[in-house]
Formats: structure tokens, C-alpha cells, sequence
């Protein structure tokens, strides 16, 4: 399949949240963690067997345990994936901002829960059939570790006889697999077509389906290249052979796109998170008391353009910054209210994320904020700033908002499209001649410059949403 395609299919899935992910062990090996032949080296070596010399690894683990038992494999297990042994990804990053409601994975070690948890996303893990017992209700996302869980390696998939038994005792779950892959799109990463544990996984695919799928899965695979491989003649044998996979693939109604390199990931995945986040707007700013300029600008610009983006049917993201929070609230309120015959859910179209101002300072407020701030942009792709004025007791005078600079700096490092509202000053201005200096992709687009000028209110709303309009036509 042409990435192209792939990435608008499954972004028009995440929107209407029809997707779900599949997630194996090279995501997992980004963050440093060891592959199946790592794992069972050792335990290979105590049975006089050369682990880089076996095909079955699962045999392998099974061959050990009936000579030495389990304990090995169950240390080796807790001692490879412990947390402090790799730290969760910008690939788990991105994924962390996708709205799944659902995700699957071979994996035993903790990297996604622990994106999760940075993002903000409560979730429940399901190991096998027993977990549902307590599974939390209300948490946003359900992790399926279907293999276990590196807190109980005892009961993690890695044997022959355990494969042998995961249908008894993966029941529930396997069912639950079935019904949402008859409604889910799935994306699986970080499998190749030398992967065992996937075989296993897509067999039980197989069976579930008989080659009738009612939906389109996706795959995304490293092509076979020719330095990973002995001579030509090994190329080209390995890159048939990877061919005849990929035809087979088809049967289980998964669709392959060839990437050259794993580190084309990335990047695609943060066009599907462009994709799926271009109506989440981040709306950042603050200004002192009302003045001439808040009075006759920056209160009634605020409003308008808060009411004109719910009628655009965008999502506004904020901080509640100090007096432009309720001037938002107020826009976004009458939005919801005129939207024809069926008004619009404020709860639904605007996300407040007011800070936590009474913490004592330290350096934990500051990491606490960064925090905040972090996972408040990541779910969105466009960001305004409007003034961001704060008073200083030192100065006893109002300075640039390092609160609002800040909510810059992530969403420049994010890249989101930029449009500061310099002529209601503070650190919009600021930031406005920062663009301009650099000349950023933000700053290309028609418009910007009369941000630095315009003051009528009406006009400055026409050209922020004619920006966002320009920005958002390449991913339409």
C-alpha cells in the first residue's frame, strides 16, 4: 500500500475513533531493550545450544525449561525489561497522542503504560482472562498485554507449552480481539516477517476470520536492503521471500507499507497525528487589568475568535490564562449555543487546564507546569498566542509571560503552525518577531505579517482563520 494512502485511512479511522494498535517489540527495541534471542542467550548456553543458531526460539525456551526448569527465564524476563533499563520513545510519544481507545501488544515491558501515564491517560492492563476481574472502568485505554507482563513474568507467554495453552487461557481475550478487529482498523509496528510471536498472533487472526475481513488493517515494514544482507544472492532470496510474506499478509487483511528504514516511523506517524489533531487548537495568553488596549482589543478579539472557531467545528485547547480564560469561555459558550438546531457540548468542543497557581515555588512547581504545558499542546497542531502580559512584584510592572513563552517553545519543537497576535503585545509580539527573524514556515504564509499590524478585532479573527485554512490545505 502507498503511504500516502495508508496515513489518510487510518487518520479518517483515528477521527472517528475506529482504530486501534498492534504493537511489538521493535518499538521496543528503540528504547534499548533486548529482542528474544537476548533474552534466552544464556538460558541456551546452560542446554549446550548456540541461540544464533535456532529459528524456534519458542522451542528453545521450552527445550530449557524441561531440563532446568523455569526460574531463569522468569529472572532473565524481570531483569531485562525493568523500567529502569529504557525509557518510553518519541514513537510512544506520538502514539500517546492518537485517541485509541485500545492497545495490543507482545510486549512484557512497561514502555506504553508509562507514555500513558506521562500523557496524562489513565489506563487498565489485561494480561490474560483473569484480569478482567479488575479492570478499571473508567480508564481512557485498555492495554492488552496479551504474552504478560514483566511485573509477573511467571505468567508470560514464552513457551511452547504456554502458546500451547493460551487459548484456554486467553479466551475472553482472543474474543475480544475478534469483535474489535471486526470494527477497528488495526495498525501494527514494530513486527518484521522475521518475527515468531507475530505467526502465532496472526494465525489466530487467520482462524477467526476464514479470509473474510471487514475491515482494513495496516502494517508497516522495513524492506529487505541489501547491506543487512551476505551477497546479492542472500538479497535476493530474503527480499522474495519477504514478498511471498507480504502476499500472505493479505490473507489475514493486513495492508504492508514498505518503508526503506524504521526511522521513517516517526516521521510518518506524526503526519497522522497532524492529520488527526488539525481541529485541536491551542489558545494561550493572559493580560493584567483591564486596560485601554485589553478593554477595546484583546477582550472582545478573544471572544470572537473563540465563538468563530467552535462554529468552524475546532476544538479549543487552554490554560485558562489570567482574564483571557473567561473572555474564551464566554466565545466558546455562545459557539456552542449557535449551532443551529442541535447546539454544540461545551465539555466536548473546549478543554480548560487551569494550573495549579498555589503551589509553593520550587523546582518541582516548575517541572510540574512544564508538564502540564507538554501534555496540554501535544494534542494539538495549531497554536495562538494573544498578548501574555504578567505582573511582576519585583518590578511593579507587567513583563512577557515566560509561562506563554514556554507554550511557544513546546509548540515550536512540536510543530505546530504559529500565529501570534503581536499588536495585542506582550509576548504574542515577541514572539511574532522571533518568526519573522527566523523566517518560519509559519511566518511563509500568507497573512502573518498583518498580524504585526492589524487592530481591528473582526479582521484579526478573518485572518487567523485564513491562516489556519492555508496551513491545514496540504493535509486535506
Amino acid at each position: 500500500m502507498k503511504t500516502d494512502i495508508f496515513i489518510r485511512e487510518y487518520s479518517e479511522k483515528l477521527k472517528c475513533e475506529k482504530a486501534s494498535l498492534f504493537i511489538g517489540s521493535g518499538i521496543s527495541r528503540k528504547s534499548g531493550y533486548a529482542n528474544w534471542k537476548d533474552i534466552l542467550r544464556e538460558c541456551a548456553e546452560e542446554i549446550n545450544l548456540n541461540v544464533d543458531k535456532e529459528s524456534d526460539l519458542i522451542t528453545l525456551a521450552e527445550f530449557y525449561v524441561k531440563g532446568k526448569q523455569r526460574t531463569k527465564i522468569d529472572q532473565t524476563i524481570a531483569s531485562y525489561f525493568k523500567d529502569k533499563n529504557g525509557e518510553p520513545s518519541e514513537t510512544h510519544r506520538i502514539l500517546s497522542t492518537f485517541p485509541v481507545k485500545s492497545i495490543w501488544t507482545t510486549n512484557y515491558d512497561t514502555l506504553i503504560e508509562r507514555s500513558l501515564t506521562k500523557a496524562d491517560i489513565t489506563y487498565s492492563v489485561v494480561t490474560d482472562d483473569e484480569s478482567y476481574v479488575s479492570l478499571d472502568p473508567a480508564a481512557k485505554v485498555k492495554v492488552h498485554k496479551i504474552h504478560g507482563d514483566v511485573k509477573t513474568p511467571s505468567r508470560c507467554v514464552i513457551t511452547r507449552r504456554d502458546y500451547e495453552k493460551f487459548e484456554e487461557t486467553h479466551d475472553i481475550v482472543l474474543s475480544e480481539l475478534k469483535g474489535e478487529m471486526c470494527t477497528n482498523s488495526f495498525l501494527f509496528l514494530g513486527y518484521s516477517f522475521s518475527d515468531i510471536d507475530i505467526q502465532h498472533i496472526l494465525s489466530k487472526i487467520r482462524l477467526i476470520y476464514n479470509d473474510d475481513h471487514p475491515q482494513r488493517h495496516y502494517c508497516i515494514m522495513e524492506k529487505i536492503r541489501k547491506e543487512n544482507c551476505d551477497d546479492e544472492d542472500d538479497f535476493l532470496y530474503k527480499e522474495n521471500r519477504q514478498n511471498h510474506y507480504i502476499n500472505d499478509m493479505q490473507s489475514y487483511g493486513l495492508n504492508v507499507v514498505l518503508v526503506d528504514s524504521y526511522n521513517e516511523i516517526e516521521s510518518i506517524l506524526k503526519e497522522i497525528s497532524i492529520r488527526v489533531h488539525l481541529k485541536d487548537v491551542l489558545v494561550s495568553g493572559a493580560y493584567e487589568e483591564l486596560n485601554s488596549l485589553s478593554r477595546n482589543r484583546i477582550s472582545p478579539f478573544t471572544t470572537t475568535l473563540a465563538k468563530k472557531l467552535i462554529e468552524e467545528n475546532f476544538r479549543i485547547i487552554t490554560g485558562y490564562g489570567k482574564n483571557l480564560g473567561s473572555d474564551i469561555v464566554a466565545g466558546a459558550f455562545l459557539g456552542c449555543c449557535n449551532a443551529g438546531i442541535q447546539p454544540k457540548d461545551f465539555n466536548e468542543n473546549v478543554v480548560l487546564c487551569p494550573f495549579p497557581y498555589k503551589l509553593p515555588e520550587s523546582s518541582d512547581r516548575t517541572s510540574i507546569y512544564t508538564s502540564l504545558r507538554e501534555n496540554m499542546i501535544s494534542k494539538t497542531k495549531i497554536s495562538i498566542f494573544i498578548c501574555g502580559e504578567k505582573y511582576a512584584k519585583s518590578s511593579k510592572s507587567t513583563i512577557n509571560s515566560p509561562g506563554v513563552l514556554e507554550e511557544y517553545k513546546i509548540s515550536k519543537e512540536q510543530g505546530n503552525l504559529i500565529i501570534p497576535l503581536a499588536t495585542t503585545g506582550g509576548a504574542a509580539m515577541e514572539i511574532w518577531d522571533i518568526e519573522q527573524k527566523e523566517s518560519s514556515p509559519s511566518s511563509q504564509l500568507e497573512g502573518f505579517q498583518k498580524l504585526g499590524s492589524e487592530v481591528n478585532p473582526e479582521e484579526l479573527v478573518n485572518i487567523v482563520m485564513s491562516l489556519i485554512q492555508e496551513y491545514s490545505k496540504k493535509y486535506n
